[in-house]
C-alpha cells in the first residue's frame, strides 16, 4: 500500500510539473534584439556579418527538407527578408520572413546557393513577435512554410494584406519564365498556411509576337473586404482568335473568403 501511495503521489507531482511547463509565461528575449540575433537564437545558429547570414547545423532531416545535400556538410544558412508591422488591437505584431538555402563559395568567390537550378528557389521561413515592456516574446516561429525564387535567388515580392485582426496575409508574387510564357504566380498565406494560389499574370510574348495567332495576355487587380476577409480578382487581357486574327476581349472577375479553416 505504502509503495502504490508513493507511485501516486510521484505521478500527481509529475502532472502538476508538467501542467506548470506547458502554461508557464513564454520566455522573452531582450527588447534590443534585431531580427537576425531572434532568429540566431530560434536556429541555435551562429551571425555570419559579412554574409548578414545566421549560419545553423541541421539534422539529416533538415538537410533533406531543405535539399541541402550539396552545400556544405550538414550546413544551412538563413538570411532576413524583411519585417512587417501590423496592429492588432492594441497590440502591434511583428512579422519577419527569412529565406533559408545550402550556400557555398563558388569559382569566383561568390557566396550563391548550392541548388541553382532553373527551378531551384529557396525555403521561406516566418517568425512574429510581441514586443512588451523591455522583452520580446515570440508568437509564431516556422523554419519553412513555401518555397519561391528561382535559379537558387530571390525573385519574388513580398507584401502584407491586413483583413482584421488575425488575419494578416503576407502576399508572395513570383515570376517565372519558360518556353516563351512569363507567369506571376500569387500566393496569399496566414501564418505559414497556404489559402489562395494563381496565376495572377502571364504572356506568351516570348514565342509569338502581340498581333500574331495565338497570343494572349492578362493580369489582375486585388481588392480586399475587411467586412468578410475577402478578396476579389478581377483579370483582364485579350487573346488574339486562332482562325480571324482579332482581338477577343478577356475578363473574370472572383471572389474568395479567408477563413482559418481552409487552404
Amino acid at each position: 500500500m505504502k509503495t502504490i501511495r508513493l507511485i501516486k503521489i510521484f505521478c500527481l507531482m509529475s502532472l502538476t510539473l508538467l501542467s506548470l511547463s506547458l502554461y508557464s509565461s513564454p520566455e522573452g528575449y531582450p527588447k534590443s534584439y534585431s531580427p537576425e540575433e531572434l532568429l540566431q537564437k530560434m536556429l541555435s545558429g551562429e551571425c555570419l556579418s559579412n554574409y548578414k547570414a545566421v549560419k545553423w547545423y541541421g539534422t539529416p532531416g533538415d538537410i533533406h527538407e531543405f535539399n541541402g545535400l550539396l552545400g556544405e556538410n550538414g550546413i544551412l544558412y538563413s538570411f532576413i527578408d524583411t519585417t512587417f508591422i501590423v496592429q492588432r488591437g492594441s497590440d502591434t505584431m511583428y512579422h519577419t520572413i527569412f529565406r533559408t538555402a545550402p550556400m557555398v563559395i563558388d569559382e569566383y568567390g561568390d557566396f550563391v546557393n548550392s541548388n541553382n537550378c532553373h527551378v531551384c528557389g529557396v525555403n521561406l521561413g516566418l517568425f512574429s513577435y510581441t514586443i512588451e515592456n523591455d522583452s520580446i516574446y515570440i508568437y509564431k516561429f516556422k523554419r519553412s512554410f513555401a518555397t519561391h525564387g528561382s535559379f537558387g535567388e530571390k525573385s519574388y515580392d513580398l507584401s502584407m494584406v491586413n483583413l482584421g485582426d488575425g488575419y494578416e496575409l503576407l502576399k508572395v508574387d513570383d515570376i517565372y519564365e519558360g518556353m516563351g510564357t512569363t507567369s506571376f504566380i500569387t500566393r496569399f498565406y496566414l501564418d505559414g498556411e497556404l489559402k489562395l494560389s494563381m496565376i495572377s499574370a502571364e504572356n506568351n510574348r516570348g514565342s509569338r509576337d502581340k498581333n500574331q495567332n495565338g497570343y494572349y495576355e492578362f493580369t489582375s487587380d486585388f481588392a480586399y473586404d475587411n467586412n468578410d476577409r475577402s478578396i476579389i480578382i478581377k483579370q483582364s487581357g485579350y487573346r488574339i482568335d486562332e482562325r480571324r486574327g482579332r482581338k477577343k476581349p478577356i475578363f473574370k472577375i472572383h471572389k474568395t473568403t479567408i477563413d482559418n479553416y481552409s487552404f
